[in-house]
C-alpha cells in the first residue's frame, strides 16, 4: 500500500503585471511510515482545478513515476482570465490500481495499489502563495458514501493515515460480503441500529468517522493524544452535516493517566484499536486501559487491526491475555503488500 504525499506543497509563482501562472509541487509514493518508496511503474495525473462550485479545469498533465524515483516534481502553467477563481487545489492521483475506492482494497500480495491526493484550497493567483503542509483523502464507502480524511505531510506519524485504519475501513465498507470472511460477532452490533462505539488512539479518526458515517445512529467517540486534537477536529468538521451532529464527538484521552470521567462514566458497546501496537513502550498503558474498559462494559467488543512491524508487538497479546482478553475470531487483509489482521477480542 502507498500514498502520494506533497514534500513540498503547492506554490503560486507569478510575474508582476502577468497574467502567466505557475504552480510547483514537489510529490512522493511511499509507504505508511515513509521507509520505502514506491519501487514500480505508475503513470500519475496531475489536476489544478478551480476552488469554486463549477470545479473549472485550469492545467492537466500525465507524469510517469519509475522505479528507483524518491520524488517527481509536477509544474503546471496557465493564463489567468478575470474570470479566474483565486482559489484552487491540485489532486494526483494514479490512473491505475487507485486506492481511493475502500470496497475494492482487498487484494493480492503483489498487486499495487497507490492512495491519491488533494492539496488545500490556496490563492493561486497571489505570487507566493502555497497550500497548507496537509494532504486530502476521498475515500469512497459501500452505498455511494463518501469521507473526507485530512492527514499531516510532515514526519509526525500521529497525524497520518495507516493501514490498519484503512483495512478496518475497507471491511465495514464491504459488509455484508467481506471478502476475507466474516468477524460473526460483530454481525449483531452492526445490525443494531444505535451502538456506543469508542475509537482508541485514533489519530486523524478514520476508522470512527467511516463507522459513524454507515451507521449514523450510532453514537462514536474518538479518542487520542492533545497532539491530534487540530487533526482530528477538522475531519469531525469536514465530514458533518450543515447542522453538526451530536452523535460522533472528539476528546483527548492519555492511556498514562486514569479514565476521565466522561469515559468512565459511559458503557460501551464497540471498542476500535487500528495501528496502535508499534510502540511497545505504550503497550502496558494500552492494556491497562482496556483491561478498565472491559471491566466497566462486560460483553464489550474490541475490533483490532493489527499489521506486524516487529516481533516485540506480540507482547500486547501476551498482557491482555493475562488480563483475560482473548482473541475470540480473526480473518487476514492483504492490502497490496500489506498484510493487517482483524480480530475481535474480549472476555
Amino acid at each position: 500500500m502507498h500514498f502520494i504525499r506533497f514534500l513540498k506543497v503547492p506554490t503560486t509563482t507569478s510575474k508582476p503585471s502577468s497574467n502567466i501562472i505557475t504552480i510547483s509541487t514537489l510529490i512522493t509514493i511511499s509507504t505508511d511510515l515513509s521507509e520505502a518508496f514506491y519501487n514500480g511503474n505508475a503513470t500519475l495525473r496531475a489536476t489544478l482545478r478551480a476552488d469554486s462550485q463549477s470545479r473549472q479545469l485550469l492545467a492537466s498533465k500525465t507524469v510517469n513515476w519509475t522505479p528507483g524515483l524518491r520524488n517527481i516534481p509536477i509544474q503546471f502553467t496557465f493564463t489567468a482570465s478575470k474570470d479566474t477563481a483565486s482559489d484552487g487545489i491540485v489532486c494526483i492521483s494514479a490512473t491505475e490500481n487507485r486506492a481511493d475506492d475502500m470496497r475494492t482494497l482487498f487484494a493480492g500480495p503483489s498487486e499495487s495499489r497507490i492512495l491519491s491526493a488533494w492539496s488545500t484550497p490556496f490563492n493561486i493567483l497571489q505570487n507566493g502563495s502555497k497550500a497548507e503542509a496537509l494532504v486530502e483523502r476521498k475515500l469512497q464507502l459501500s452505498a455511494g458514501k463518501m469521507v473526507r480524511i485530512w492527514e499531516e505531510t510532515r514526519e509526525d506519524i500521529a497525524r497520518h493515515i495507516w493501514p490498519g485504519g484503512l483495512a478496518m475501513t475497507s471491511y465495514l465498507s464491504t459488509l455484508p460480503t467481506p471478502p476475507t470472511g466474516h468477524l460473526q460477532s460483530l454481525t449483531p452490533l452492526l445490525q443494531t441500529r444505535s451502538i456506543n462505539v469508542l475509537e482508541l488512539g485514533a489519530g486523524c479518526g478514520l476508522a470512527g468517522i467511516v463507522l459513524h458515517t454507515l451507521l449514523p445512529s450510532s453514537k462514536v467517540t474518538i479518542t487520542d493524544l492533545p497532539i491530534t486534537t487540530e487533526i482530528t477536529s477538522k475531519n469531525l468538521t469536514s465530514n458533518s452535516s450543515e447542522n453538526g451532529d451530536n452523535n460522533i464527538s472528539y476528546h483527548p484521552l492519555d492511556w498514562a493517566a486514569p479514565l476521565p470521567e466522561w469515559c468512565a462514566s459511559s458503557t460501551y458497546d464497540l471498542i476500535l484499536v487500528a495501528d496502535c501496537t508499534y510502540n511497545t513502550a505504550s503497550i502496558p498503558y494500552l492494556v491497562g486501559v482496556l483491561d478498565e474498559l472491559c471491566r466497566l462494559s462486560p460483553g464489550v467488543v474490541i475490533l483490532l487491526a493489527h499489521k506486524v512491524r516487529h516481533d516485540s508487538e506480540e507482547m500486547f497479546f501476551e498482557m491482555v491475555a493475562e488480563k483475560g482478553i482473548v482473541k475470540k475470531e480473526s480473518v487476514v487483509f492483504e492490502m497490496a503488500g500489506d498484510r493487517v489482521d482483524l480480530y475481535t477480542m474480549g472476555r
